[in-house]
């Protein structure tokens, strides 16, 4: 989506949002939503639910959601086209644009940390065949892999990280596959059926460790990045015009676990907005905990 595809889009949604009437205690306001922009990252939408979900019934704050790209959202927040986003990972992964953007945002603060980028392979891989990014220099490695690493959406953080990797390990012959998350999921069910070798771009927290049995290969250069921070980013604009979820943005923390957990429901039930609500009504000590003034 190009800038102004995204300006266009966000004016049409905001425009919508304010024509409509939500009902909170009893009465009938029109009240501007906060927008948070996202992609169909199961982190991101796992984060992003409970968020929403806590500032709809809590706060009686309604929530706009605004798909975007991950460069996209940073320039959204920046020009104020939208008001926040939960997920931004530091200090590697969105180097690059937090550094063109960071004076133009605020830093709301971290909900969790924990956050891992890497290359993983299925446990039925041997590990004395392929343990380290080293390994796939093996010409027998490479033909079992077909020369591919699966990736993800081209241009987000792990992608760039990725096509770093290659060029520092020397890995000449390799391509990096561009695609999506849905897109490096279903191959990766696809080689689990069939036992076949795979390497993709993947991330903690998410519910695919759960699902299958996965190891990440070592990576002695460490040019995939350590422990990641996950962030809340606002526009400079979201505290003035939203204060309380400003508030209850700063108090927001979860822990890895939660998030995977929330992730592993909303997964199995492809219902995100259920699995967030019954997150946060089984959790009632950390409501408690984020609705703090």
């Amino acid at each position: 989506m190009n800038t102004g595809m995204f300006k266009s889009f966000v004016v049409r949604i905001a425009a919508s949002a304010l024509c409509a009437v939500s009902l909170y205690g009893g009465e009938a306001v029109a009240a501007e939503p906060v927008k948070i922009t996202i992609t169909n990252w199961a982190d991101v939408l796992a984060v992003a639910n409970v968020a929403k979900y806590v500032m709809e019934t809590k706060l009686q704050q309604p929530v706009q959601f605004v798909q975007a790209d991950i460069g996209i959202q940073y320039q959204g927040v920046a020009r104020g086209d939208v008001d926040l986003m939960v997920g931004g990972w530091l200090p590697v992964t969105h180097a690059t644009y937090y550094a063109r953007y960071k004076n133009d945002m605020d830093d709301v603060g971290i909900i969790y940390t924990g956050g891992k980028n890497g290359w993983a392979v299925p446990a039925y891989v041997p590990e004395s065949e392929l343990s380290s990014i080293d390994d796939l220099k093996k010409p027998d490695v490479m033909s079992k892999l077909n020369g591919t690493i699966q990736g993800i959406e081209p241009g987000g953080g792990l992608m760039q990280a990725s096509e770093k990797t290659i060029k520092d390990y020397g890995l000449t012959g390799y391509n990096l596959q561009s695609s999506s998350e849905a897109g490096m999921l279903a191959s990766v069910q696809r080689a689990y059926q069939s036992k076949q070798w795979i390497v993709a771009t993947v991330w903690s927290p998410h519910w695919l460790f759960q699902k299958w049995q996965m190891r990440y290969l070592k990576d002695p250069k460490g040019t995939l990045g350590g422990e990641e921070q996950i962030h809340a980013f606002g526009s400079k604009q979201f505290a003035g015009k939203f204060p309380r979820a400003d508030v209850f943005m700063k108090h927001f923390k979860l822990t890895l676990a939660d998030v995977e957990a929330i992730e592993f429901e909303g997964n199995n039930t492809n219902d995100y907005a259920a699995a967030a609500k019954k997150f946060v009504d089984s959790h009632p000590d950390k409501l408690k905990a984020w609705l703090e003034k």
